[in-house]
C-alpha cells in the first residue's frame, strides 16, 4: 500500500489473477460499510460521550469513506477529489440536518478543544521540514518572502479596484474583505483585527468581527477549490511545466524534493518522529511565552529549520520525523478535513455572503489575484508557478492552520506545510501591522 494513501484498491492474493478488491484503511468494502453503520448508529442514538475518541471515530471512519469515494470519481479526482468531498459533505449533511448537531460538536471538540489540531499540524511541519534537502531548504527560505509580499500588494490593489467599481467602496473593501482574507485566519487574524478596528472606530469588537468573519470563511472555501484546480491543471500535459509535483525550486540541481518514506517505516522510527515533533511543539509554546508577539508555529518552523540547516540530528532521526509526517498524512488527514467541515464551515453564513454579488466578486478577486501574483513572482525567482501560488498566495488567504491542511490536501502537496504556515503567521502578522496603521484613516 502506498504511504501516500491508505484508502485504495489492492490486489488480493486469493482474488484470482487480475481481480482487485476494494480496500479502505485495510478493510474490504463490505466490512468498512459495517464500520460506517456502527458509527452512524452511535451518532444517531446519541451514544457517544464528549471525549477525544468519540470525535475521532466519527472523523476517521467518515473521512476514510469520503476520501475513497472522491478519489474514484473521474475528472473530479484530479481537482481535489477525496479531500474536497471530506471538506464539503459533512458541512452539507449538517446543514440539511441529515447528521445531528452532536456530530458537529464531537468532531469539533476532537480537533480543537482536545488539541488534535496542534498534534497533527506540528507533526506535518516538523516532518516536512526535516525531509527537505538541506541546500534546498536554505535556497527556498531566502526567497519565499518575494512572492508573499507581491501577492499581498496585488490582492490589495485588486480588492480596492473591484470595491470601487462595484459600488461596495474601496475603503470598505480593504477593511472588511481584503484585510481579513489576507490576515492569517480567525484566531491570529480576524479576532485581533476586530480589536484594532474597535480601538480606532466607533463600534465594539464583536460587531466588527461579525463583518470580518464571512470574508475569512468564504476565502477559505475558495482557496480549497483553487488548490484543487491548480493540482488538476498541473496534471495536464499543457500545464505540466508549471508544476513541481510538490517541489518549489525549478532548479533540481539544488537538491531533491522531500523523499517519500517507505511504507515499511518501523515502529521505532514512528515513535522517534512523534517524540521529536511534540518536543519541538513544547519548545515553540515555551518560546511564544517568552516572546508573546510571535506565534508558536513560527518558533516551531524556526526550530525545525535550525535542526536541519545546522545538521543537529542524525539522519535516522530525520527519517523518523519524516515517517511520522507520512503516517499523519496517510491516517489522519481525511479525519482532519471532516472535523474542519463539521466544526468550522457554517453554510448558513457562506450562503448569505454568496447571495451578495459584489461581496462575492470582491472575495474571488482578492484570492484569485493573490494566487496568480504569487505564482508569477515565484516564476521570476525560480519557483514553480503552482507551488508558489499555493504556498504564498493561497497560504495567505486561507484560515491558517486548519485552512492550510485543507488547501494542501486538495492540492495534493502536504509537504508545503511549512511555507503555508510562514504565509499565515508571518504574512498575517504583517497584515495586522498594516491594518493598525490604516484603520484610524479609513474608519
Amino acid at each position: 500500500m502506498s504511504s501516500e494513501n491508505a484508502v485504495t484498491d489492492t490486489a488480493e492474493a486469493d482474488g484470482g489473477p487480475g481481480r482487485r478488491t476494494v480496500r479502505i484503511f485495510g478493510f474490504n468494502a463490505a466490512v468498512y460499510a459495517v464500520l460506517v453503520a456502527v458509527v452512524l448508529a452511535a451518532v444517531y442514538l446519541d451514544a457517544l460521550p464528549d471525549n477525544i475518541v468519540s470525535g475521532m471515530v466519527i472523523a476517521v471512519v467518515l473521512g476514510g469513506a469520503l476520501k475513497w469515494a472522491g478519489d474514484r470519481i473521474p475528472v473530479f479526482n484530479t481537482f481535489g477529489g477525496g479531500p474536497l468531498l471530506c471538506i464539503v459533505v459533512p458541512a452539507v449533511l449538517l446543514y440539511l440536518n441529515v447528521l445531528p448537531d452532536s456530530a458537529r460538536r464531537l468532531t469539533d471538540d476532537f480537533y480543537t478543544e482536545f488539541g488534535f489540531a496542534e498534534f497533527a499540524v506540528t507533526g506535518i511541519i516538523v516532518g516536512s521540514v526535516l525531509g527537505i534537502d538541506r541546500r534546498l531548504l536554505i535556497r527556498i527560505g531566502s526567497r519565499f518572502l518575494v512572492p508573499l509580499v507581491f501577492a499581498v500588494l496585488m490582492a490589495t490593489g485588486a480588492g480596492a479596484l473591484v470595491g470601487y467599481l462595484t459600488g461596495f467602496g474601496a475603503a470598505e473593501a480593504l477593511l472588511y474583505v481584503v484585510a481579513p482574507t489576507m490576515g492569517g485566519g480567525m484566531a491570529a487574524g480576524a479576532i485581533p483585527m476586530s480589536e484594532i478596528y474597535a480601538a480606532a472606530g466607533t463600534g465594539d469588537a464583536g460587531s466588527y468581527l461579525a463583518r470580518l468573519t464571512p470574508a475569512v470563511m468564504l476565502a477559505n472555501i475558495l482557496c480549497i477549490l483553487f488548490a484543487g484546480v491548480l493540482n488538476g491543471l498541473g496534471k495536464r500535459d499543457r500545464f505540466a511545466s508549471l508544476s513541481g509535483d510538490g517541489a518549489m525550486l525549478r532548479d533540481r540541481a539544488a537538491g531533491a524534493p522531500a523523499s517519500r518514506p517507505s511504507s515499511a517505516v518501523s515502529l521505532e522510527m514512528l515513535a522517534t518522529g512523534m517524540v521529536l515533533s511534540i518536543t519541538v511543539y513544547a519548545f515553540g509554546e515555551l518560546a511564544a511565552l517568552a516572546v508573546p508577539g510571535v506565534h508558536a508555529y513560527v518558533w516551531i518552523i524556526a526550530a525545525a529549520a535550525a535542526l536541519k540547516v545546522f545538521r543537529v540530528l542524525p539522519e535516522r532521526v530525520n527519517a523518523g520525523a519524516e515517517g511520522w509526517y507520512a503516517f499523519i498524512a496517510q491516517a489522519w488527514v481525511p479525519a482532519i478535513l471532516v472535523a474542519i467541515s463539521a466544526g468550522v464551515i457554517d453554510l448558513d453564513q457562506v450562503l448569505d455572503v454568496v447571495s451578495d454579488p459584489s461581496y462575492l466578486a470582491l472575495t474571488v478577486a482578492t484570492v484569485a489575484v493573490g494566487a496568480v501574483a504569487a505564482g508569477l513572482a515565484g516564476l521570476v525567482i525560480g519557483f514553480y508557478f503552482i507551488e508558489s501560488s499555493i504556498a504564498a498566495g493561497l497560504g495567505m488567504a486561507d484560515m491558517g492552520g486548519s485552512g492550510d491542511v485543507a488547501v494542501l490536501s486538495a492540492g495534493n502537496r502536504l509537504g508545503l506545510m511549512p511555507f503555508l504556515q510562514i504565509a499565515s503567521r508571518i504574512g498575517g502578522a504583517g497584515m495586522l501591522l498594516v491594518t493598525s496603521l490604516a484603520a484610524p484613516l479609513l474608519l
